[in-house]
């Protein structure tokens, strides 16, 4: 990437990760990145088209960090992988991580061009859900569906970590990674019928 690009990219994050949204202007991201303001518009027409493109830069390094090594090992390391990957994400208090929390309360992420980029760079993750179910592992559930039960709360507790609500504990989050595998497996059902001897 562009030298110059990332560095107005690393200064709106910095300004947006400190004091928001409200107020961001291009002259303040000039003097963060220390760069002439008429440099951003040879870039970027608008802030609006900015703040899109970073917005995808931030999904990109997101999803770059929780889908490392997504495509090694059996459905179930992988998935283990994954939640920890977005665990150990969450609780780092990074420019990256304070950005993408405030970037997906903005107007447009429901647009249907962010949607489909989103797609695309989550693609092996949408990929791993289509194996699961495939295979019949999985419950036939829309991927976002087995998303929100089974990594939401990964991010949730991340989050948690990061701002001290929680105590980062492995064992303890080791439980309730293999609680979330079970929520998306129909081999917990098969399980608990075998128990009840129906």
């Amino acid at each position: 990437m562009d030298n110059k690009r990332q560095l107005i990219f690393d200064a709106t994050e910095k300004i947006i990760s400190t004091k928001g949204l409200q107020g961001l202007s291009m002259q303040q991201i000039a003097n963060e990145a220390g760069v002439a303001a008429g440099t951003i518009y040879r870039y970027f027409k608008d802030k609006d088209e900015l703040i899109g493109e970073l917005r995808k830069n931030v999904l990109r390094v997101v999803a770059n960090h929780i889908l490392k090594d997504s495509r090694i090992g059996t459905l179930e390391q992988r998935f283990k992988r994954i939640w920890f990957n977005i665990v150990d994400f969450g609780r780092k208090r990074t420019q990256t991580n304070l950005s993408y929390e405030q970037y997906i309360h903005l107007p447009g992420i429901d647009s249907d061009p962010h949607q489909t980029f989103e797609k695309t760079t989550f693609g092996d993750l949408h990929m791993f859900f289509e194996e699961g179910k495939a295979e019949g592992l999985f419950h036939s559930l829309q991927n976002k569906a087995l998303y929100a039960i089974s990594l939401e709360p990964a991010v949730a507790l991340g989050r948690s970590i990061r701002r001290g609500q929680l105590t980062y504990d492995k064992a303890e989050l080791e439980l309730v990674c293999n609680l979330c595998w079970q929520t998306i497996t129909c081999a917990t059902n098969l399980t608990n019928k075998d128990l009840s001897g129906k």
